[in-house]
């Protein structure tokens, strides 16, 4: 609906103009009247309309001076011009001030007013689907010109750029030297997995852009920031004289809005604002230790104690091997707990080389079982998850231990079980068929029918034998089989994912992570890195 303000100084000539629009009318409607030109600009400041029906002789202020008002205040309102027929000079004034279109007060015909009403409402609609069109327009432009800036940053973040290749990017998206001193804030979002895997916002995508869009909102209060994702739930912030506050409002907007939970990691103060990457870098470093201080937490890299000289294993593996062969479980439980919190008070071990010691410690419990012939993976699950996962995904140390202290008690308990003990043949038949078959579709009623047993009960006594199901026997036989071929650099993802019988490869990806903790080119990376070194 079309909203019009009558303005005449004639009280006959607003009564007829309202006569003639009628009220209860769907296109029009009447939003006030007014006898001179500053009246009716007392009206539009409260009550903004679509149009205005202005005579050109006024007291006070006349039709014209309003007409320039409205112009630059409200160029988007159209005027309809009232006149006589002595006012044909002012008409054309008025035109060329904006007016969209005159009409003579004495020919007023109430046909001829309501055409040129619905004519001006059209236009106003043409337009304003004309804005729309541009505004989007617009949005899209500013969008992919913010995507292709962020982009640029965030591979001079991460990669080796030059100090003139940072400066002519700066210049090409017309970006300002951080005010010095320049640093970098890494930024995690707590149990990233968790909550992607829970579903909580529908997807990752959707979860980080709703944290980033609440950061934003923050760093737009200091100015001199660049926000950037970086993937997996983390992000990264430049900004020049950092300003600790801007830390503490991230995590309370972050926590209040969204309910979760950030932590932060804080580079040193750079003088050069040009050491983008060597800013990351700390700052990732700092964030890293995370491990230590616990969840929400900011760490500044000047809080990392020196690293130790060297680390002290918890035990050597003769004295592992005979406490595991002695069943002590109290005194393994004992002593991780302790060797925990000494590492807790001094945190002078990098996180990363800390969970290589962590992998380390459970290779011995591996050996343990394969003295026995069997396999770490088949050690019932603890809280639904793998060793291999937890030690190179817990967030913390504490959580770590934890679960591994409390791990313990199902390992012994499977030692218990399947030390030396032999299978019975049937379902050494059943392993034979998987381990020279995992390549091939396997359906538990061919292999029961092998046996001659029963779906259900080669299911149960394969669960009660073994520890595990015939579905995650034959997933830890084909990934035993992809590690050995991921260390082979000459085949391809997908090749080793249809060599061990997966047909899509994002399948097997994903697979391969719920028990390794790592997907398989993280696998691969890690294996040929740690030769070189």
């Amino acid at each position: 609906m079309m909203r019009i303000l009558i303005v005449d100084d004639e009280i006959l000539v607003r009564i007829g103009l309202k006569t003639i629009i009628p009220m209860n009318n769907e296109e029009f409607q009447v939003i006030g009247e007014a006898a001179s030109g500053l009246e009716a600009l007392a009206i539009l400041e409260n009550h903004p309309c679509e149009i205005v029906l202005t005579d050109i002789r006024m007291p006070d202020m006349d039709g014209l001076e309003l007409l320039q008002i409205i112009r630059e205040r409200w160029p988007a309102m159209k005027c309809l011009i009232l006149s006589n027929h002595s006012d044909f000079a002012y008409v054309q004034k008025a035109l060329r001030l904006g007016a969209t279109e005159y009409i003579t007060k004495l020919e007023i015909q109430p046909s001829e007013l309501m055409q040129k009403l619905r004519a001006i409402k059209e236009q106003l609609q043409i337009e304003k689907q004309g804005q729309t069109a541009y505004t989007k327009l617009e949005q899209k432009v500013n969008q992919y010109s913010s995507e292709v800036k962020e982009k640029r940053l965030r591979e001079l973040v991460l990669g080796h750029s030059s100090r003139r290749e940072i400066e002519q990017e700066f210049i090409e998206f017309q970006l300002e030297p951080f005010p010095p001193p320049l640093s970098a804030i890494a930024i995690q979002i707590e149990s990233y997995e968790e909550l992607t895997h829970n579903n909580r916002f529908q997807s990752d995508r959707l979860l980080t852009y709703t944290v980033k869009n609440v950061l934003s909102e923050i760093l737009k209060k200091y100015r001199n920031g660049e926000l950037l994702e970086i993937g997996g739930g983390k992000f990264c912030v430049l900004i020049g004289q950092l300003n600790p506050a801007v830390l503490q409002e991230m995590q309370n907007a972050v926590h209040t809005f969204l309910k979760i939970s950030i932590s932060c990691g804080v580079s040193p103060p750079l003088e050069d604002p040009y050491l983008l990457q060597q800013a990351y870098e700390k700052a990732d470093y700092s964030l890293s230790y995370r491990f230590y201080f616990g969840r929400s937490c900011i760490v500044a890299y000047h809080q990392i104690p020196p690293a130790a000289h060297r680390l002290s294993d918890p035990w050597d593996e003769e004295n592992l091997r005979k406490r595991i062969d002695e069943q002590d479980e109290s005194g393994l439980r004992q002593r991780l707990k302790d060797w925990t919190q000494e590492l807790l008070s001094k945190k002078d071990v990098p996180p990363l080389m800390l969970r290589e010691t962590w992998l380390s410690l459970l290779h011995m419990f591996s050996r343990s079982l394969k003295a026995d012939g069997n396999d770490i993976y088949s050690v019932t699950l603890h809280e639904n998850q793998y060793p291999y996962h937890v030690i190179r995904n817990a967030e913390t140390l504490q959580e770590l231990a934890d679960w591994f202290v409390g791990w313990i008690p199902v390992f012994m308990d499977y030692k218990r079980q399947h030390g030396k003990e032999k299978l019975r043949p049937e379902i050494q038949t059943v392993i034979r068929i998987i381990t020279d078959q995992y390549n091939l579709p396997m359906k538990v009623a061919d292999l029961a029918c092998k046996v001659g047993y029963t779906e259900n009960y080669l299911s149960m006594l394969f669960k009660k034998e073994t520890g595990k199901t015939i579905t995650d026997y034959v997933t830890n036989v084909r990934m035993k089989t992809a590690r050995e071929l991921l260390k082979n650099p000459d085949y391809k993802i997908f090749e080793i994912s249809e060599k061990i019988g997966y047909a899509d490869p994002n399948h097997f990806s994903r697979s391969f992570k719920q028990l390794e903790g790592m997907y398989p080119t993280e696998f691969r990376k890690l294996y040929f890195g740690g030769r070189s070194s």
